[in-house]
């Protein structure tokens, strides 16, 4: 019964911890970058400018929260740059991925869209800081 007991308080304060670690600004970075490469994606095919500007929405927003993150981690002085960096580095990794073609996003859907919606939704629930 103690154990049980014991397990049970270690999963919660786990869970706790779990809730309240900061996303860093590589993290919504790389997901800016993931919406960017899907709204690229879905202009490409025409008849999708729809899903387009909701994968830039979400981009617009990721990118705010990871600047304010920079602004956090380096200091407001740094951040843009810092930013910047890391935007230029996720975007060739990811463009490298995909083998410099649209039509291949899947690999990145693959890589990044569940990360990404958890992300995505923490931001819209406010749960993020």
């Amino acid at each position: 019964m103690r154990s049980i007991f014991l397990m049970v308080l270690l999963l919660n304060v786990s869970l706790v911890f779990a809730e309240t670690e900061p996303v860093s600004m590589g993290e919504y970075t790389t997901c800016a970058v993931y919406h960017r490469m899907m709204a690229g994606s879905f202009r490409m095919k025409g008849d999708l400018q729809i899903m387009a500007d909701l994968e830039s929405e979400k981009m617009d927003d990721l990118i705010k929260m990871s600047k304010l993150a920079a602004a956090e981690e380096y200091g407001e002085a740094s951040a843009e740059e810092y930013f910047l960096e890391e935007w230029r580095d996720v975007l060739a990794y990811m463009t490298d991925q995909i083998n410099r073609n649209y039509e291949n996003v899947s690999v990145l859907k693959a890589r990044y869209k569940k990360r990404c919606d958890r992300l995505g939704a923490s931001l819209v629930s406010g749960a993020t800081k």
